[in-house]
Formats: C-alpha cells, structure tokens, sequence
C-alpha cells in the first residue's frame, strides 16, 4: 500500500521566517540577537556525550502536571515560533517543579503565547514585519530571556485564559499592553542556547532541556510502524523536541507540533502525545542545520541533572 501523501498545511498554520526571509531585512539582527545567545556546543560543554544510548522522555513531565493528559496546542495563524517556545517552557517548568519535588508550586495553567509573539515580533524584531504572520527563533529566544512569561491567567482586565489568534495577531503587530511588562519581567527563561545537531539536542533533552526547532523540512501524516513520520516537503514552521530515544535501532528525537491533535495518526510509542511524531536523527541534523533552534534552561548555563523518565 503507497504511503500517504504528505501533509499540506496552509499558510496561517506556519510562520517561522527561514533564512532566505532573514536575508533581506532581518539578517543584521538575526546575528545580532544570536550574540546574545549562548552556542549549545559552549553551553552544554559539562554534559555533552551523555544523551547516548538514552531514552529520556520529558513530555511525561508535562502531562503528570496537567492531570495525564498531555496539552496539545491548535494554532489559528502563523505564530508557529509562539506555540513551540510555549511548550518548550512549559515542559521545562514541568521538568523543574517535579524533579525538585515542588509539584505543589504548579500553577496548573499554561504559557500565554500570545505574549511570546508579541515581545519577539514586536520588542526584540521592532515591528519590521508589519502585519505580515511569522517570527524568528532568535527573537523568541531573545524575548524569553528578556521580556518573560506570561500565563494562561487573568492579569487584571487582560483575560489570558484562553488562546486568541485574533489577540496574537494584535499584540504581534500594534505592540503589548505595558501593564503586563513588568509582571512578565518576573518570569524569564535566565538561559538559551542555539542547537545545531542532533547530538546536541539529544544530550539537552537527556538532562531535562527541551529544544525548540525551526526549519523548512516538512513531514507525512502518518506515523510509521515505529512511529516516525517521513521526511517530506516543505514547512516553514516551528515546533519542539521533547524526547529522545538514543538506544532504538532508528535513534531519533519526539516533535509535537501545533496543529492540534488529529494532524497525522497511525501507530506511537512511549507514550507519546496526540499530534507527535518520532524524527530520524539524521532529519533532525538537517533541521537544526537552519542555525535558529534552541534549548532553554532556567537555570545559569546546563548542568547534568539525575531525571525520572529514563529508560
């Protein structure tokens, strides 16, 4: 039976600006905003290596706090770089509040994306993409360390509880509500790295840092016996990474994306989430190859941490 062709997404379920957009306006910045980036190969220097033959899965973190049930994302426009920062934190937050036994400190509410595309649109990328969907992983990376988190909340008569493409796409063109700078200013990611390899990201994960991705390598939409998805076309999209396995015979890392949860089907394992997908580590290296993925810790630089869900 021929596999399925390749999923094809719209326009409004993208957004991630890949280099030849980043060329013309934005390349200045691009490495401007990278030198306030750590370079993961630096960063990670204490714990590279030690991601091999593991199978860590951080996403089992995230769903423990959030009742069993992992939370899946349903972008409405092309704030792809929002939603994968978002889960990214979320599962870091996750990761920290359980591995240091304070899972009372769990607010039981998720990251406001709206706010993530707004500062690295607006704060960090200057408005310089007019009303135009789409962002940078670099200005998201940036925004986080600098402009923080908000959260699926009510902060007075700003109601964040649910997400808004309507509100993201105000907030990402007109600019923020300065009410919410300094609540936010609260809640930085103190640590980003750019990742650029496989190993990298699989050593990251292995220590409890998930690693959000950008690139234009699109996929099928059915998992494989294995649970891979297939290499195939063309996104200009984010997600995250949020797992490894290193020690199947197919070594590759978990992508959750933020097209719901009926996207793609077919088979899965270790428990991944609905809308996930197992990635061959050499597509992975193609990925992270686009030089505008990171990892993120909250911590001052990368240290080894003993996790749970290892196998």
């Amino acid at each position: 039976m021929p596999s399925k062709k390749a999923y094809e997404p719209s326009p409004e379920q993208q957004g991630w600006l890949p280099p030849e957009v980043r060329d013309y306006g934005t390349r200045k910045e691009y490495e401007k905003v990278l030198e306030s980036c750590k370079i993961f190969s630096a960063a990670g220097s204490a714990i590279a290596g030690s991601g091999e033959g593991k199978i860590v899965l951080l996403h089992k973190y995230l769903a423990e706090l959030n009742g069993g049930k992992f939370p899946v994302n349903h972008q409405t426009l092309g704030d792809c770089v929002s939603h994968g920062g978002a889960k990214a934190i979320e599962n870091l937050m996750a990761v920290q509040i359980l591995l240091h036994g304070k899972a009372e400190q769990w607010p039981g509410i998720l990251v406001a994306t709206e706010w993530l595309y707004g500062t690295s649109r607006v704060l960090v990328g200057r408005g310089r993409l007019g009303n135009g969907d789409g962002s940078l992983g670099s200005w998201l990376a940036k925004a986080v360390q600098e402009h923080g988190v908000l959260f699926r909340k009510k902060y007075g008569n700003f109601n964040l509880t649910t997400y808004s493409g309507h509100r993201a796409k105000k907030w990402g063109y007109r600019g923020l509500p300065y009410q919410l700078e300094e609540i936010a200013d609260e809640h930085p990611v103190k640590t980003t790295a750019l990742v650029t390899s496989y190993e990298q990201a699989r050593d990251a994960i292995a220590n409890g840092y998930p690693v959000v991705v950008c690139s234009s390598q699109g996929f099928n939409s059915r998992r494989d016996s294995e649970g891979f998805a297939r290499a195939s076309g063309t996104w200009h999209h984010c997600m995250y990474f949020c797992a490894v396995d290193d020690a199947h015979r197919r070594p590759g890392l978990l992508c959750v994306n933020s097209w719901g949860e009926r996207w793609i089907n077919g088979p899965k394992r270790h428990e991944q989430p609905e809308g996930s997908f197992w990635v061959d580590a050499e597509i992975c290296d193609r990925m992270l190859r686009g030089q505008d993925s990171y990892s993120f810790s909250n911590m001052t630089g990368f240290p080894a941490q003993q996790l749970e869900y290892v196998f």
